[in-house]
């Protein structure tokens, strides 16, 4: 029910409303006042990159999911660099390319390592820097040790140490183009807590989604790092047509078992592995035991 208000109580309203408004003190606090209450909060701005190159497949898509929680803007190699880890380029220069992806989406393709594209990323195209770096979507697992040979895990750990938190996004090669879009929206989620929570500094997370179950992801696992490849590399040996030169072609076949509580495992039940990742191998541990050794 509206509440009734007595006319004396709107005249007197309507008096202090009108002191106020005469009040030359009030006026100049009012007007100190309008550009605070003018400005909005700053957006939450989101550096996407990956190893597979600027035209990747998962590439967009992951951009598409992340619009809705900030600004994103998309700088990439422009040739596909898996497996390069966090190699950086040094001598060679690097161009640019300006290039439209799906759904008119812009982005920036480097002639450089995803780590360097990552570098330059920060350090010229977007500053000041961005709020959080994901990479990917990667179009195979990056498990266990594989890790370390990830060009998409090479640039989140890149972004780390430019002062940046980062996600590693990758599914299975086996669910790429068909899971790509319920996998982006996993990482969307991640993102949502990163924007919540906030991630320690020098950490990132290392996220590996499975093909979707039937009734959808249900749950992500926060796991290890198994001590384990994510598949078995072997490399085909061939003779060059017309020459007698031995050409050696990478083989590479995705799937391995791991204990429960790794990414391994996680993956190969249905669940998205979540793995902290920090920067920095010290061994603490060892360093007590070479201590000893080296009196």
């Amino acid at each position: 029910m509206p509440r009734v208000v007595r006319r004396a109580g709107i005249d007197q309203a309507r008096r202090a409303v009108g002191a106020v408004l005469l009040s030359p003190i009030v006026l100049l606090a009012l007007c100190a006042l309008q550009p605070a209450r003018a400005q909005s909060a700053a957006p939450f701005r989101i550096l996407i990159s990956n190893d597979d190159g600027v035209r990747a497949p998962g590439l967009p898509v992951l951009a598409q999911a992340l619009k809705p929680l900030g600004d994103v803007v998309i700088v990439a190699p422009a040739e596909d660099q898996s497996g390069i880890s966090q190699a950086v380029n040094t001598i060679q220069p690097i161009f640019r390319e300006d290039v439209t992806l799906a759904g008119g989406l812009r982005a920036i393709g480097l002639s450089a390592t995803p780590a360097t594209t990552i570098q330059i990323a920060i350090k010229n195209i977007m500053m000041p820097k961005p709020d959080l770096v994901v990479t990917g979507i990667n179009t195979a697992y990056n498990l266990g040790y594989s890790a370390y040979l990830s060009g998409t895990v090479g640039a989140a750990r890149q972004a780390v140490l430019e002062g940046v938190p980062a996600i590693a996004a990758s599914m299975a090669a086996s669910a790429v183009p068909r899971d790509v879009n319920a996998a982006a929206q996993q990482v969307a989620g991640l993102v949502r807590q990163v924007q919540a929570h906030h991630l320690a500094p020098q950490t990132f997370l290392n996220v590996n989604i499975p093909p979707m179950p039937a009734g959808g992801y249900t749950r992500y696992e926060v796991t290890t790092q198994a001590p384990a490849r994510a598949g078995v590399e072997t490399f085909a040996e061939t003779k060059r047509p017309g020459t007698n030169r031995t050409i050696y072609w990478s083989v590479y076949a995705e799937g391995a078992n791991a204990p429960e509580g790794t990414d391994i495992w996680a993956v190969n039940h249905g669940s998205v592995s979540v793995t902290p990742m920090h920067v920095g191998e010290f061994d603490a541990g060892l360093a007590g035991e070479l201590r000893a050794w080296l009196k």
